[in-house]
């Protein structure tokens, strides 16, 4: 090679060099740019921007509508990740007719958000409901403390939808078969929920004694009604033994523990929609047992007092989505406007839970269970729901600004002074007493 050509070389390096330097500069301007776009709180930030649709057509539509082809980021720890042909739609039932809305995402590949494993669908709960904001993530973390399988976790996030603020979100995995799910193996997997609201809506079955059963999910839909006629024939079985107080036939149908721990799952945090809907059951394959889990929808658990102001509006609206009443044998009738009685549980059970809890065998596993998982453990349980309280508490106000809720500070305390006495009630009921639990407050 001659000079000239050298400097021709030399040239071209060095503006290839540049041209990449200049590169690097003007992409990180645009992502830091882009990165400011939305205030950093502590919390990861999701921005949706909607392909043809308006944020107001979503909202005002049904929520079974699909939107696809949208495009959202993540903004998260000074990262951003950008995701293109996500699908939107609305979800929940009652939570879908309050003005902040919840939200489906579904992307065209699996994506792990913040940690929580891979997955296509995840959920962006409103909370709307719930003035406290943290009462679906406390009772995922009880629900993990009494080692429910597939419990569920999330994230806090703020959702932006167009650029435009949304608000404070709880971002979870979906309820279904899969792997970062309820990971069923045998090809007869099957989810079922108890919904005896909203389940005659959807394609349901009813069970010998009028529970109406939804069927989530199947491991393989070629062999969706062979596994469906599986479930109903154990379930009917089983509505028959306990109501016979069998439970020598009982042990042999379903998985007795993970009943009794979603039991106590439910009552603590005094779950209204426990038992009668989002009351999950799973089967995997024809030699399994009915579990019971994961534990879902406690928007309105732990006393809250939107409980009493939003029955009236949704659930006893008409005389088909009445279920029930049962007094639970270990307090006094629930008042439906959620009082402060600690002693009072959900009020409602379903037929089947009902008869269980008067078998002192099965009461005999609920207290095991207590014991073994909770008993003594009240400041280390309360400990953690004040951290979550204080984590989002600057977000909270952001949302509340935006949603005109009640005062976060007051609720959050109320709730967690509720909980304390609740454990408290616990012990004495279950546990091995208050003069033995080195660990209460």
């Amino acid at each position: 090679m001659n000079n000239k050509g050298r400097w021709v070389a030399v040239w071209i390096g060095f503006f290839l060099v540049i041209s990449t330097a200049v590169g690097f500069l003007i992409k990180g301007i645009i992502d830091n740019a882009l990165y400011n776009r939305f205030p950093d709180r502590g919390v990861p930030r999701i921005n949706i921007d909607l392909n043809g649709v308006s944020l107001d057509e979503i909202k005002s539509g049904s929520k079974e509508t699909k939107y696809e082809g949208n495009d959202l980021q993540i903004y998260n720890g000074g990262e951003i990740l950008e995701y293109g042909g996500v699908e939107v739609k609305g979800r929940g039932n009652g939570t879908w007719v309050q003005e902040k809305k919840p939200f489906q995402i579904k992307f065209e590949n699996k994506v792990d958000m913040f940690g929580m494993g891979e997955a296509r669908k995840w959920y962006l709960l409103n909370n709307e409901l719930d003035d406290a904001y943290i009462r679906n993530a406390i009772a995922f973390d009880l629900e993990t403390m009494l080692e429910i399988d597939y419990s569920f976790r999330g994230s806090f996030t703020e959702l932006y939808i167009n650029g435009e603020y949304e608000g404070l979100y709880f971002l979870t995995n979906a309820i279904e078969i899969s792997k970062n799910s309820v990971n069923l193996k045998d090809s007869m997997g099957i989810l079922v929920e108890l919904d005896n609201i909203y389940g005659l809506g959807e394609d349901y079955y009813v069970t010998s004694n009028g529970d109406i059963l939804v069927v989530k999910d199947v491991l393989d839909e070629d062999k969706r009604e062979i596994a469906v006629s599986d479930f109903m024939v154990t379930y009917n079985k089983l509505e028959d033994a306990v109501s016979k107080k069998d439970y020598t036939e009982i042990e042999k149908l379903i998985d007795v523990n993970s009943w009794a721990d979603y039991y106590l799952l439910s009552e603590f945090s005094v779950n209204p929609d426990a038992y009668w809907t989002s009351f999950y059951f799973y089967k995997d394959g024809f030699n399994d047992k009915i579990h019971v889990g994961p534990g879902w929808d406690f928007d309105l658990a732990f006393c809250n007092k939107n409980w009493g102001n939003w029955i009236g509006v949704v659930f006893y609206s008409t005389e088909e989505t009445m279920v029930r009443k049962r007094e639970l044998p270990l307090r006094e009738e629930y008042e439906r406007e959620s009082s402060d009685d600690v002693t009072s549980g959900s009020g409602f059970l379903s037929e089947i839970m009902f008869r269980l809890t008067e078998i002192p065998e099965f009461i005999d596993v609920i207290k095991a269970e207590f014991q073994r998982k909770m008993s003594g453990r009240k400041v280390e349980y309360v400990t953690r729901v004040r951290k979550q309280a204080e984590e989002i508490a600057k977000v909270a106000e952001i949302d509340n600004e935006k949603w005109d809720k009640g005062d976060y500070y007051k609720e959050v305390n109320e709730m967690i002074e509720w909980i304390m006495k609740r454990y408290d009630f616990f012990e004495r009921e279950y546990g091995v007493g208050l003069e033995n639990s080195v660990n209460f407050l």
